[in-house]
């Protein structure tokens, strides 16, 4: 088992929750990365989705604006985008599903989604030890990752989709649970 890197995973567990910049307008993007950052000290990794047009450019001016930042790319749908995202140095890669040929490159810095137990299976038998678990309340939430976190010991999650203020903490007890992903962190 190839496995995520593992100083990245522990900068993930000491943070607690990940969060999630769905990057649209950079001023603002700076000016929540800014609050978020003199509100919480140990935050030192933060996802910047490639939802938007410009987001790609987004996500480099962000990481010029904080360069103690460990910024990873997020929304990568195939293998074309991370291509592209590759020459730019970012320090992760997230896809909300399962893209094969990323799985089958055996990248250390690169974290799958998947929400069913027959994903998360194939997942740990091709080499991944870390998964986005996505959409994580619509899906069982935090009970269904502690129904199986005895099967598969090995795992660690990153729920992320619906996470809340009022949930986080189900999500945060459980062992198997790295951190979770939040766009909503305010």
């Amino acid at each position: 088992m190839i496995g995520f890197n593992s100083d990245l995973k522990e900068l993930f567990k000491k943070q607690y929750y990940l969060p999630i910049i769905n990057t649209n307008l950079i001023d603002e993007d700076i000016i929540k990365i800014e609050k978020l950052l003199k509100n919480n000290d140990n935050i030192s990794c933060i996802e910047v989705t490639l939802r938007e047009k410009n987001s790609l450019k987004n996500a480099l001016i962000l990481k010029e604006e904080f360069p103690t930042i460990h910024f990873g790319l997020g929304s990568i749908l195939n293998i074309e985008m991370y291509e592209e995202a590759i020459k730019y140095n970012f320090d992760f890669f997230i896809s909300p599903g399962i893209v094969i040929e990323l799985i089958h490159l055996k990248i250390s810095n690169y974290i799958p989604g998947a929400e069913t137990v027959s994903e998360f299976n194939w997942l740990r038998n091709n080499g991944c030890n870390l998964i986005k678990f996505f959409p994580a309340t619509i899906s069982g939430g935090s009970k269904k990752l502690q129904s199986i976190q005895t099967i598969y010991k090995d795992l660690n999650f990153i729920p992320t989709g619906g996470i809340n203020k009022e949930n986080i903490n189900s999500y945060l007890e459980l062992k198997n649970v790295l951190c979770v992903g939040m766009s909503n962190f305010d």
